[in-house]
């Protein structure tokens, strides 16, 4: 139809339609009325953004879904779905009802993924004591007087499944310091339904449901061996991925090799290969209370650095698409090698789409971008609404995106005069934005802010940067001795200064502010509160900038 072009409106100017931009959509939603053929100027945010209140509905079904999953059959559900898409194709006439109807479709989806995602976790646990096979694929983690890891299992009732097991440390013999990932195991066991944490905001048993584990297990320490475990009963995707913990536990073996050892060993883990079972309680404690654990969990920081680290080595601009699809490659491996966190899986998805709609020549729109990305994770897996790391990130990247103007709190023609000072000024706005965006989900998580967290942002940000680059040159290099014997001097100086400088302003007076108790409608009302400061900030840019333009 002649509505989906662009053309010169009553005034001359030109008119642009959503195909303009990077996510095209028909032209009769969230219309007010019928449109002419000939489409007129269209400023309005559904139109600019049509997949933000397709994910706003997904996200409500999602909910819906989850709280009413015992009540509802899937079956009805998606034949409800169907209905009413059948109805809105037919109803193109009344592009208003049909607009409504598609998110109403789009809100059935996501009940029907949230009650078919739970019904495929919920399953009858075997009573008593089960004899099985598995194998590991999580770092094991001591604690207190277990060692703690996931493993698939390979034979019994639950083959094919994920379980968190606690193993009972034997101190005389200490057979358990052999474990390792990859490793096979014969234990008898009895499984258990997961459960949450007592006076906790944190939803542990939705939170491991995201992580495909169905169950948990204590292992006494007489009931288990060390055994070759046969993976044929495992499908394809677990051969792969238990191929990809134990690929990342040997890159986590050079990086011992190099002579990283105690903390600074955890944290260049836990920044280069999003292994975090290295890291003390003090350190947790301290990168939390800075406002820094952020760097500690894999995000679109990291995964931003890596893309450009790739670029430069790409020689520049040569090869177009083919440089193209080996950088989003390279970024796909390595996201699948670090294990597939939401925040990772995020920033992969809106790097892939910003790669693609620059070879296209299309306007990169980052606030669909960022819709698009938390579609694609929530049809993949509806659990992943309730992981505090996908919340955490998307509204941290959300509000960079939509409350970028704070940008234009210092004038640009200062900026533009002063190279060193714009640098600067971008990290605190953009940490800034991060922190207000993620504050009141800090503290109903977390129960405490952190005071200093924009200054030291200024440290730990680029020295994830250094440890990050250092790294990938150790990893690369680590055949060639001088240089693998200078990177490791600075991966450790670096780790160790940066522990010790946030380990130092954690110990400072009101380091953070802690004991705090708030609810989801507190949480709402913050948000709320933010947004209007936020938007009377807009206001006096735009006028400070018009009295500029008068001058």
């Amino acid at each position: 139809m002649s509505g989906w072009q662009s053309a010169p409106d009553n005034s001359g100017t030109e008119c642009h339609t959503p195909a303009d931009f990077c996510f095209s959509f028909p032209p009769f939603l969230f219309s007010l009325r019928r449109y002419p053929c000939v489409m007129r100027p269209n400023r309005g945010i559904f139109r600019l953004y049509p997949l933000v209140p397709l994910c706003v509905s997904l996200v409500l079904g999602i909910h819906l879904g989850f709280a009413f999953c015992a009540s509802v059959d899937w079956l009805w559900l998606f034949g409800a779905f169907a209905a009413v898409l059948i109805v809105a194709f037919f109803v193109s006439r009344r592009p208003v009802l049909q607009s409504f109807l598609l998110l109403f479709s789009c809100a059935l989806f996501g009940l029907w993924l949230a009650v078919l995602a739970e019904r495929n976790v919920k399953m009858e646990l075997p009573r008593g004591e089960t004899s099985y096979e598995a194998v590991i694929v999580s770092e094991p983690v001591e604690r207190g007087r277990t060692l703690r890891f996931d493993m698939i299992v390979a034979s019994g009732p639950l083959a094919g499944r994920t379980v968190r097991a606690s193993l009972l440390r034997d101190t005389v013999t200490c057979r358990y310091r052999s474990l390792q990932v990859g490793d096979g195991i014969k234990a008898t066991s009895r499984f258990e339904s997961p459960r949450n944490f007592y006076r906790s905001n944190f939803d542990y048993v939705t939170y491991l449901k995201g992580r495909g584990i169905v169950a948990t297990t204590f292992i006494y320490y007489r009931n288990w061996r060390e055994s070759v475990v046969s993976l044929s009963r495992l499908s394809v995707a677990q051969r792969a991925h238990i191929s990809a913990v134990c690929c990342r536990h040997s890159l986590l073996q050079r990086f011992r090799a190099l002579g990283l050892a105690g903390q600074d060993f955890a944290v260049v883990a836990a920044m280069s290969l999003g292994d975090k079972s290295g890291l003390s309680d003090d350190v947790v404690d301290a990168y939390s209370a800075t406002g820094t654990s952020h760097v500690l969990a894999l995000s679109g920081m990291h995964l931003s650095i890596i893309y450009a680290l790739l670029s430069l080595l790409a020689l520049g601009r040569r090869g177009g698409m083919v440089r193209e699809c080996l950088l989003l490659f390279a970024i796909w491996a390595y996201v699948f090698l670090v294990g597939m966190a939401p925040s990772v899986l995020r920033s992969a998805i809106m790097i892939t789409v910003y790669s693609v709609m620059g070879l296209t020549g299309r306007s990169r729109m980052s606030v669909n971008a960022l819709a698009f990305a938390a579609i694609v994770l929530l049809v993949a897996n509806p659990f992943v609404l309730y992981d505090i790391g996908f919340q955490l990130s998307f509204m941290a990247v959300a509000f960079i995106i939509v409350f970028s103007f704070v940008f234009g709190l210092v004038p640009y023609k200062y900026q533009q005069e002063h190279p060193v000072a714009r640098c600067v000024w971008q990290v605190f706005a953009m940490s800034l934005l991060a922190q207000l965006g993620t504050a009141p989900l800090v503290a109903y998580y977390f129960g405490r802010l952190p005071v200093y967290s924009l200054l030291t942002n200024f440290v730990a940000v680029p020295a994830a940067t250094v440890i990050l680059y250092a790294s990938a040159a150790a990893l690369v290099l680590f055949a060639v001795p001088v240089v693998r014997t200078l990177v490791a001097l600075l991966l450790s100086f670096v780790a160790n200064g940066l522990n010790a400088v946030l380990l130092f302003v954690a110990s400072l007076p009101c380091a953070s502010i802690g004991g705090i108790r708030i609810n989801l409608l507190q949480v709402v009302l913050a948000y709320i509160v933010i947004v209007c400061l936020l938007l009377l900030l807009r206001i006096f840019i735009r006028r400070r900038e018009a009295d500029v333009l008068r001058l």
